[in-house]
């Protein structure tokens, strides 16, 4: 009975965490380890506490680093009502994700086709973009030592990375090279950016954008589907994005 009420406690209670820690930035330590201890324990549970299960792990990856970078990422933001307004978008997110997981795991008949696809891919965007952002604000603010966070981009694009090219139904061999070459495309873009002196709103968009271009184009290269249309298509629409932000942004 409790695996049917998971996908309405786990949001609600994450929910109650990121409100506290925006009542009282002070708590974010006590919030941030509160979000991973209650997603933690509780996708457990749905899956009865096995934990020798690859997909689950896999499958769980999504809504674990969106509640966790969202939670970093809403330190950032100056607007209280922005604050209420994202984490109860990501509340009401988590719940959908939730939702189409335990229809998988207990009651498949209700299962719609391919939505922990649609829902893990969007995830793992939000999830890179909301980290790229984080990460450029914990330089400008707190000074973080830059490779210290450039080893955390390398092991968050990778995992983020396999875990999107794996739900699209790539192979072990291809995803692993796939992965480790997006992390280590994430962290040079990453280490070049971090020296524009602009927002690191502005720099995390630019970071996001190029890492989602390089992730759909080989995506697109491994199931068939890319051609030169696509290619222009996509390296001119990032580009052509990528300089509208740094264009229009203001420099520091």
């Amino acid at each position: 009975m409790i695996n049917k009420l998971i996908p309405i406690i786990a949001p609600v209670s994450v929910f109650i965490a990121w409100e506290a820690i925006i009542a009282s930035p002070k708590l974010f330590s006590s919030g941030l380890i509160a979000v991973a201890m209650i997603l933690f324990i509780l996708l457990l549970k749905l899956n009865n506490f096995k934990i020798k299960s690859k997909d689950f792990w896999l499958l769980s990856i999504p809504p674990f680093f969106f509640a966790l970078f969202l939670t970093m990422f809403v330190l950032f933001l100056n607007s209280t009502f922005l604050q209420h307004f994202l984490v109860l978008v990501g509340a009401v997110s988590l719940y959908f994700y939730l939702r189409h997981f335990y229809n998988f795991l207990f009651q498949i008949a209700r299962y719609k086709p391919l939505s922990l696809e649609g829902f893990s891919s969007y995830f793992s965007i939000i999830s890179f973009l909301l980290f790229a952002i984080s990460s450029y604000g914990l330089i400008n603010f707190l000074n973080i030592k830059l490779y210290y966070l450039a080893l955390a981009v390398i092991v968050a694009s990778f995992i983020l990375s396999y875990q999107f090219f794996w739900i699209n139904k790539i192979d072990e061999q291809h995803n692993l090279f796939a992965s480790i070459l997006m992390s280590i495309l994430a962290v040079e873009f990453f280490w070049s950016m971090s020296f524009f002196p602009i927002s690191h709103f502005v720099v995390g968009f630019a970071l996001a954008i190029t890492y989602y271009v390089f992730t759909n184009l080989t995506l697109m290269h491994f199931l068939g589907k890319l051609d030169k249309r696509l290619v222009k298509i996509y390296i001119s629409l990032g580009v052509f994005c990528v300089l509208i932000i740094l264009l229009s942004a203001k420099w520091l």
